[in-house]
């Protein structure tokens, strides 16, 4: 899912006439999804009287209407209160949407940060440009991406072939499939970065999980698109995620920002992991038994001993069932979920329940211990949690620790390589 991030921060303008103001800082999608976040934090902000603000849009990827509207209502309500809304460092592809709907004709728009506090003490931006329009202060675009792109996707129609110019117009190849048999057989020849997936294709519901296992195509973006009505943060049963999706209907420019971020991450991860799944299920029997399974067949292809092997996979079991048991209490509807990574010297794997933790530093600091298998065994006699299964976890690692609260347990192992 695209998502947005918010970090608001004050500051005092530079020179003899200082100013205090509100600098927010923007990272990610402001479309219908996220248009809510964006609209609280800047209520938020007006309510509680701050009417001189900086909306930094370095980190912004894509806004929608609505969020344009919304720029230019609290801009009215900044200006009505004394006070003034700018906008900093807006990418290329974001300003010149704004451009179009007139944002520059109402809202102060500056290059850089300091140019947008001068603004706010009073000078004004941007020359005009033949005439009374303001220009529009951008900062460059991204390169765009120079990977591989597969598309599943209806094979008639214009959406296909919009998809594909606009990825190839970019500098990417791009290989368009109609059926879910096709793209499979291709994948060992393309070798993609990115996959695009359109799940109203019949027997695309199976695809992320068979490419995440294949070794060469593990690290591979993929993007869903989902059917109208679907809630694509739902888990029943068990489910292999995907890197990132779309509802239909949505914006088709959503869709191009998305795909030319993914293919950018992919390269960097390139240079960093071989493999990375992300997989989660809920208490039941079937969904845990598949979990596992799963994690099973990750570990077999591990540059490991077979007796390495057997002991990472009883660290992941044991992990999981703590996480059911003790973590989620048996509650059938709450989720367990695995992050597996492997990178060049080592396999990480780490299991996460919805629980509120437990004191892991007490058991942690006895598996040290000559005598902790006793102790473990004596606590359980007396009824409470023994840490037989966390010491377990340990003697089949070679680093074990949990993470927050105790509701997140790390376990590595070192690769041969």
């Amino acid at each position: 899912m695209s998502s947005l991030s918010t970090t608001i921060e004050q500051r005092a303008t530079a020179g003899e006439n200082t100013l205090t103001y509100t600098l927010v800082q923007l990272e990610g999608f402001i479309d219908a999804a996220n248009y809510p976040i964006f609209e609280k934090a800047l209520e938020k902000l007006i309510d509680s009287g701050r009417h001189h603000i900086v909306l930094d849009f370095k980190g912004v990827e894509y806004i929608n209407s609505t969020g344009i509207s919304g720029i230019i209502r609290f801009h009215h309500q900044c200006s009505t209160a004394g006070g003034l809304l700018v906008l900093a460092r807006v990418a290329r592809n974001v300003g010149i949407t704004m451009h179009l709907l007139g944002v520059t004709s109402v809202v102060a728009v500056a290059g850089k940060l300091e140019e947008a506090e001068k603004a706010l003490q009073g000078e004004t931006l941007a020359p005009a440009e033949e005439g009374s329009e303001r220009k529009m202060p951008v900062i460059a675009d991204k390169p765009g991406p120079t990977g591989t792109v597969a598309l599943l996707l209806p094979g008639k129609g214009n959406f296909a072939d919009i998809c594909k110019k606009r990825v190839e117009d970019r500098g990417g190849k791009t290989f368009l499939y109609g059926s879910p048999a096709e793209l499979l057989e291709a994948l060992d020849a393309i070798v993609p970065d990115l996959i695009v997936i359109d799940q109203r294709i019949p027997g695309s519901d199976q695809l992320v999980e068979r490419i995440k296992l294949m070794p060469r195509h593990a690290l591979a973006s993929i993007i869903l698109i989902h059917p109208k009505g679907v809630d694509p943060t739902t888990v029943s049963g068990f489910r292999v995620w995907e890197n990132d999706s779309l509802v239909d209907p949505f914006d088709l420019g959503n869709l191009f920002v998305l795909a030319e971020s993914e293919v950018r991450r992919v390269s960097r991860d390139r240079k960093l992991f071989s493999q990375q799944v992300r997989f989660q299920f809920d208490g039941s029997r079937d969904s845990v038994d598949q979990g596992l399974s799963l994690g099973t067949a990750l570990i077999s292809r591990l540059p490991l001993t077979e007796t390495e092997k057997n002991a990472l996979q009883s660290a992941l079991k044991e992990g999981v069932d703590n996480a059911v048991r003790h973590g989620n209490g048996e509650d059938l509807s709450s989720k367990v979920t695995v992050n597996y990574v492997v990178d060049p010297r080592r396999v990480t794997m780490l299991v996460e329940d919805e629980g509120e933790g437990f004191d892991h530093e007490f058991f942690l600091g006895q598996i040290e211990d000559k005598d902790a298998f006793e102790r473990a065994k004596e606590r359980m006699r007396e009824g409470g949690r023994g840490g037989l299964g966390i010491l377990l976890m340990h003697r089949c690692s070679d680093r074990l620790e949990y993470l927050g609260k105790g509701n997140v347990v790390r376990i590595e192992k070192a690769l041969q390589r």
